[in-house]
């Protein structure tokens, strides 16, 4: 009898070890280790709230890695996706904090991109934030009627196709009337913002909680947004309202799916299953953390998790257009030489 009862013990003991490996193991796997955070941008909101995610998710990884940010500008966030999804050790090591944008890079065709929004594993978002256009705060235009009526092409500039940057103000110059002229190249938002202050160029397109901002320290004047409302820039005219015909509508509510999208984090495509769950799990717990929603409040910045699911629902849905649409989009949205 008390040899079947050690038996029934052990027996217990053995399945309680084989259920517990995997999660030691991957605590083990991040105890002491660090866990890089690649963006596309060196500054403005999406760098800013990268940081504040990566202040706090270590806590709520087994093993409480370091996480850092590692900012890799270039071509409007292409480069630093291009890098997670092609040269980064899918390990669970390396994460993307993700201008949603590049989706529709990727959807226009353009020649830089060398990676596939939907086969990233997403662990979820920030939050939503809207687009805004703005111009220099010394020009004398105060609404987009007045630029419509302006006596000269404004220069707009951007970091390249793809962006919030340049096909924000191009489809306002298209379809809404915007007499613009866009110059493209600039390695960053950070860089374009630059230029507006050295007086290089007259507007500037971002994610709207980057040109608040701007526009807080005096330097912009927002003019439009698009469909999502950041706080603040609730009453500026949305960009498909002021869309001249249903083409332009059409386009710009395609675009507007980025900015509910918001900001993205996501590991390399085949990244073992279990880490990706626990950096998922880690992501959402952060989200909730008192001290990075204090950290966001002071940075001026509204923190809101959207799941993992939502965000490849809205990938997918972007990426799902008809060839009709993909090539009107062709017309308007293209690589440059």
């Amino acid at each position: 009898m008390r040899h079947s009862w050690e038996l029934r013990v052990l027996a217990c003991m053995a399945w309680a070890i084989v259920w517990a490996g995997p999660v030691w193991g991957q605590a083990n796997f991040y105890e002491g280790k660090t866990i890089t955070v690649q963006i596309g941008a060196k500054s403005g909101s999406l760098a800013i709230a990268a940081q504040i995610v990566a202040h706090h998710m270590g806590k709520y990884i087994p093993g409480n890695p370091t996480v850092v940010v590692n900012f890799m500008p270039g071509a409007a966030h292409l480069l630093a996706t291009n890098h997670v999804f092609n040269l980064a050790k899918p390990d669970g090591l390396t994460l993307l904090a993700a201008n949603p944008n590049v989706a529709i890079a990727q959807l226009s065709k353009v020649e830089q991109v060398r990676f596939d929004v939907r086969k990233f594993q997403w662990l979820g978002s920030s939050g939503a934030d809207g687009v805004a256009f703005s111009i220099r705060s010394d020009l004398p235009y105060k609404t987009f009627e007045d630029l419509k009526k302006a006596d000269r092409e404004l220069i707009a500039g951007t970091t390249g196709p793809g962006s919030n940057a340049h096909d924000f103000p191009l489809l306002l110059k298209e379809f809404a009337g915007a007499k613009l002229k866009l110059v493209s190249g600039y390695p960053a938002n950070s860089d374009v913002l630059l230029a507006v202050e050295r007086k290089e160029v007259d507007s500037w397109s971002a994610l709207a909680t980057t040109i608040k901002l701007a526009a807080d320290r005096g330097v912009v004047r927002p003019l439009v947004r698009g469909r999502v409302a950041t706080p603040g820039f609730e009453n500026l005219p949305v960009d498909e309202d002021l869309a001249t015909n249903p083409l332009g509508k059409s386009l710009m509510g395609i675009k507007s799916i980025p900015q509910a999208i918001g900001r993205a984090f996501a590991a390399a495509p085949g990244t073992p299953a279990d880490r990706v769950a626990m950096l998922r799990e880690a992501f959402a717990k952060a989200l909730k953390d008192a001290e990075l929603l204090a950290e966001g409040k002071k940075a001026k910045i509204d923190f809101s998790f959207i799941s993992h699911e939502k965000v490849q629902k809205d990938f997918n849905g972007l990426l799902n257009q008809t060839p009709e649409t993909l090539k009107e989009m062709g017309k308007y949205i293209k690589a440059e030489g």
